[in-house]
């Protein structure tokens, strides 16, 4: 047991003094330093409030600002049971497994073995001295412990262990990404699906309406005031609005079936129950900085792939040069298990090998080609991003300016086109119009209900997309990975 201790301790302190020769050599390949992104002061948009009381929108529960207790609990209950957040999750598991992996090669590789044997060999085999040309029968018992390490003089390993470790980090940055993907599409279609609920309830009540614009087309066709032509009419309106709120149901149903998928539940055993939409937009505040943008976690995604790639044209130019490695052994072998682990029967080695490629037909050259390659397309989808970035946020601070006076203008023209169905059908009643004037006032005033109901939904769905655009709101956002390798 003694003698075991020893060689043990003797293992540890070569593979110390290797792992230091490993540290003290040089790295060859680029540095990395994170591109500098085209950040703008503000975006040219601005904002829609300058209220200093304006809610901000927190990155990890951003749904709250708008006071929907229902899409409170969908957002929970998606964050639990989303299936593809669920899958972005195990991606990170995986990277942080490959990165443990790769770290592991930093270090030496320690193996312990046994064996035990009964041999015979032959009178007349080669080289028969030891016994006198004589047959022999024998035990052979080992024990031993191998060392295996190759020294990381150029850095080929480490930067090995560094693409490893951005991409973990790039998987982390992903989860963050589906996570708000699936929140903000959640809160998309659930504020399309109470648009819906508010549009049926302006057609149902439309109908209303109809229904006794019909019943009074009907009593003046009785009374000799009014033509078939105008019951008709009147009933032929009727219809064409119970239909759109048939309509209506298909669109509805396919939204709440989505919903279903994103929470994680079967579209079969899954409802909302009806609720016109009511909310109204968040306010922004003025004067976004757009720094936020750096902190979107696709472009961090994005940025931290980058310092892979460069990282991996680390791992190709080490490959060009020699590899070196030590390797150890010791252990114990004897015919006699009782003195097997007798000092006498100890035996040890130690040796050194260099591997130097001369002749590889062009293979390290072009492949030194192709991680610079893979950089370069990497850094292109990384100011790509946050170019799309920029024209996203734009894109959605300008849907809600315009969105505002359209909503401003849409309740003037609701409120118009009321008064104009009443003083059409106020005329009909008193014989100066037909009941055509009616029907096109009556039949105005619904479209003009459904644009302005739509709008408004419009007007929530973009704020929606605003969130998304910043990368999860204007409050708490995670700080972005910032990391420079040697």
């Amino acid at each position: 047991m003694i003698q075991q201790i020893q060689i043990m301790n003797r293992l540890k302190v070569v593979a110390a003094v290797i792992v230091l020769i490993s540290s003290a050599g040089c790295m060859v390949g680029p540095r990395y330093h994170q591109p500098a992104a085209p950040v703008q002061p503000q975006f040219k948009e601005g904002a829609s409030s300058n209220d200093e009381n304006t809610n901000a929108i927190a990155y990890s529960n951003w749904w709250l600002v708008f006071n929907d207790p229902e899409l409170e609990q969908l957002e929970i209950q998606a964050d639990r049971a989303n299936q593809d957040v669920k899958a972005a999750i195990a991606r990170v598991d995986q990277a942080q497994a490959y990165l443990k992996v790769s770290r592991s090669y930093l270090f030496p590789t320690v193996a312990a073995g046994g064996s035990g044997s009964r041999n015979r060999e032959a009178m007349n085999r080669p080289n028969n001295g030891n016994t006198g040309g004589k047959a022999a029968t024998y035990n052979d018992f080992q024990v031993s412990m191998l060392l295996g390490y190759e020294i990381d003089f150029w850095g080929r390993l480490r930067h090995a262990m560094e693409a490893a470790n951005a991409m973990e980090q790039s998987g982390e940055a992903n989860v963050r990404f589906v996570r708000l993907v699936v929140q903000t599409g959640l809160a998309i279609d659930y504020y399309g699906l109470r648009e819906l609920d508010a549009e049926r309830e302006v057609l149902i009540s439309t109908l209303q309406a109809l229904q006794q614009a019909v019943d009074l087309t009907q009593r003046r066709m009785q009374g000799g005031l009014a033509s078939e032509y105008d019951v008709a009419i009147a009933q032929t309106l009727f219809d064409q609005t119970d239909a759109q709120a048939k309509q209506i149901e298909i669109q509805r149903s396919q939204l709440e079936h989505v919903i279903a998928v994103l929470t994680g539940q079967p579209a079969s055993s899954f409802s909302l129950a009806r609720n016109p939409l009511r909310g109204t937009p968040p306010s922004i505040p003025a004067g976004l900085p757009s720094q936020l943008l750096e902190r979107r976690p696709d472009i961090s995604q994005v940025e931290r792939t980058l310092a892979a790639s460069n990282a991996q044209i680390g791992v190709a130019r080490a490959a060009q040069f020699p590899q070196f490695s030590l390797s150890a052994a010791a252990g114990f072998e004897s015919v006699n298990p009782a003195s097997l682990l007798s000092w006498q029967n100890s035996l040890a080695s130690i040796g050194s090998g260099v591997l130097a490629p001369v002749f590889t037909g062009g293979r390290l050259k072009a492949q030194v080609e192709q991680a610079r390659a893979t950089y370069r397309e990497s850094l292109a989808n990384y100011e790509q991003s946050v170019l799309t970035a920029y024209q996203q946020v734009e894109d959605q601070l300008a849907a809600l300016r315009i969105l505002a006076g359209e909503a401003d203008s849409e309740a003037k023209a609701v409120d118009d086109a009321r008064r104009t169905e009443e003083v059409a059908m106020n005329r009909y009643k008193t014989g100066l119009v037909s009941y055509l004037d009616v029907v096109n006032a009556q039949a105005m005033l619904l479209n003009n209900q459904r644009t302005q109901t739509q709008i408004s939904g419009q007007q929530l769905v973009a704020s929606v997309a605003l969130v998304k655009a910043l990368g999860g709101g204007w409050l708490g956002v995670p700080s972005p990975v910032k990391t420079t390798g040697n």
